[in-house]
């Protein structure tokens, strides 16, 4: 049977007691501290687009500085970056943030879309053609390449509309169709000096 006078109870180590009257009184325990999760960029970013207007003033297009926007948008995947005109609008995949340098060196490629389109007027142009390489020039990345290196994501979408030119029958994949009357740009530049003609209408051939 267990002696209980050979145990030794040392209370020295427990917590100073402190009366209270109510629960209120108790200090409720810290809560954990929450993980700090890193958030995705998504929206205007409101310091991308000063830059951006200052870019374009110094190339002395103020009504595009007016109306340029720059927003993150986490819906792109293997897309760096996207423009729109004549909505003056930017988007960047968030992604870009991980590699130095080409945040900004994709705004600026995406800039030069606009800033060519803008040039052009009504003036049909390949969408990096000599216009958009010399707004490149000017922005500072002479010899940009079309087409980015970065290891983002990618998704293979199968074309299965194709269009053809009524003249020179080139063809022309599309994921969807087009929206709009579109013409062959080789024929416009050739036969109508960049203007739409349709003469040379697009006409799907497949994937009806």
């Amino acid at each position: 049977m267990l002696d209980l006078s050979q145990l030794n109870f040392d209370f020295s180590a427990l917590p100073h007691w402190v009366p209270f009257r109510t629960v209120r009184d108790l200090t409720p325990a810290p809560a954990p501290a929450a993980a700090e999760e890193e958030t995705v960029p998504d929206g205007r970013d409101a310091e991308l687009e000063e830059q951006t207007r200052a870019m374009l003033l110094a190339l002395d297009l103020p009504g595009g500085a007016k109306l340029v926007t720059v927003a993150w948008n986490a819906r792109l995947r293997s897309t760096a970056g996207y423009a729109r005109y004549p909505g003056w609008a930017i988007e960047l995949n968030p992604l870009l943030r991980e590699f130095d340098g080409q945040v900004e060196r994709t705004l600026k490629h995406e800039l030069a879309h606009l800033i060519a389109y803008h040039r052009s007027g009504r003036r049909r142009i390949e969408p990096h053609g000599r216009e958009w390489r010399q707004a490149c020039a000017d922005l500072g990345i002479a010899g940009e390449k079309a087409q980015h290196r970065l290891p983002l994501p990618r998704k293979e979408v199968e074309r299965k509309l194709t269009y053809a030119c009524p003249v020179c029958h080139t063809p022309v994949q599309r994921v969807r169709k087009f929206r709009r009357p579109t013409a062959c740009l080789k024929c416009c530049n050739l036969h109508a000096g960049g203007q739409y003609d349709s003469r040379f209408r697009l006409a799907l051939v497949t994937g009806k």
